[in-house]
């Protein structure tokens, strides 16, 4: 197979406690491809507790092409859903696996009634924001720094209703 074949696959609703480990491994492998070097516990954690917060929609794919998207309410506007992680094993990349990620994501988002779905994104994620802008989504407000590593992040909101 090409890598920048298209795949098909097919996107499930996950299952908590089932499929956090393999989330986990999928954004740690992510990271370290796009970083080098990360903090792989202090990662793994983050991801963990993510899933005890409201979430809007959790679905991901299984192997041999995996990826995950997590969307949470919760944010200061109930109307307002956040796009926490939408992240594509590296091996899996260039295949279209994380654009049906996120129009799953947004699909469900909207159809649970959140009039926009944020998120945040590394400000120098060229290939992030690329999706993220063709999408739909547009830049919101300045960047701000990332709590733990302090590099620049950009929000961007997509507007649904």
């Amino acid at each position: 197979m090409q890598t920048n074949e298209r795949i098909e696959s097919a996107i499930r609703q996950g299952s908590i406690p089932d499929d956090i480990e393999v989330c986990v491994e999928i954004w740690v492998n992510a990271l370290q491809a796009r970083d080098g070097a990360v903090d792989a516990e202090s990662m793994a954690q983050r991801v963990r507790s993510s899933f005890e917060r409201p979430i809007v929609r959790f679905a991901i794919t299984d192997a041999p092409h995996r990826g995950f998207a997590l969307v949470e309410s919760g944010l200061a506007d109930p109307a307002e859903a956040f796009l926490h992680y939408l992240a594509v094993d590296p091996a899996t990349t260039k295949r279209g696996l994380g654009r049906a990620l996120l129009a799953d994501a947004i699909e469900h988002t909207g159809r649970r009634g959140f009039r926009s779905l944020m998120l945040e994104v590394r400000a120098n994620n060229t290939r992030a924001i690329e999706l993220y802008t063709r999408a739909g989504f547009v830049p919101f407000g300045e960047p701000v720094p990332h709590p733990l590593a302090g590099y620049p992040m950009q929000a961007y909101r997509l507007t649904l209703q």
